[in-house]
């Protein structure tokens, strides 16, 4: 598994110069659509709820007092992320980095994950935004309808991805079969 700075410093090395609000927010991004396409996390670290969206903290030390990041400016390797990895961070990108910092980050701000923890603060002890959080949220985003998945720019996969079902769903879909 790679590191989250290795993510960051492969989103750079793709997209250029972005704010730190694209870059953290693209980072989230990139966790929840692993999470729910290849069931794993993509990286280990941890994402907080801060007042601007979702934040790594250890990326986040990196670039602190930066109005923008360029690739140069992290100490992560890119080269280490899987071809699995790379098609899920490129689909992210497709997806979402043509949002500005303040569009992107009142998207994360009207989603579940971000908004059911978020205690008003912005530090290394902000509230943790659980992976179990992401996978059940994104995947009921997954398999909405067109207009709901457009809205909250569901990346498209060029692979199957898995499909999260609650118990309480699965004991519907076994109950139906």
């Amino acid at each position: 598994m790679c590191r989250a700075i290795d993510v960051a410093s492969y989103i750079l090395q793709e997209k250029g110069r972005l704010t730190g609000y694209q870059l953290q927010k693209l980072l989230y991004y990139s966790q929840a659509w692993c999470l729910v396409t290849q069931g794993r996390p993509l990286f280990s670290e941890e994402i907080r709820a801060w007042d601007h969206g979702p934040v790594v903290y250890e990326v986040y030390c990196e670039h602190a007092r930066r109005r923008s990041v360029v690739q140069s400016d992290l100490s992560g390797r890119p080269e280490v992320l899987t071809p699995e990895d790379t098609a899920v961070v490129d689909a992210v990108l497709d997806s979402y980095s043509g949002m500005s910092g303040e569009a992107i980050e009142d998207l994360s701000h009207h989603e579940d994950p971000w908004r059911d923890v978020y205690d008003g603060t912005s530090s290394a002890r902000s509230p943790i935004i659980s992976n179990e959080a992401m996978t059940s949220y994104y995947s009921t985003l997954m398999s909405s309808d067109r207009w709901t998945t457009e809205i909250h720019h569901v990346p498209h996969f060029s692979y199957a991805p898995r499909v999260f079902v609650s118990d309480a769903e699965y004991d519907w879909l076994t109950s139906i079969i």
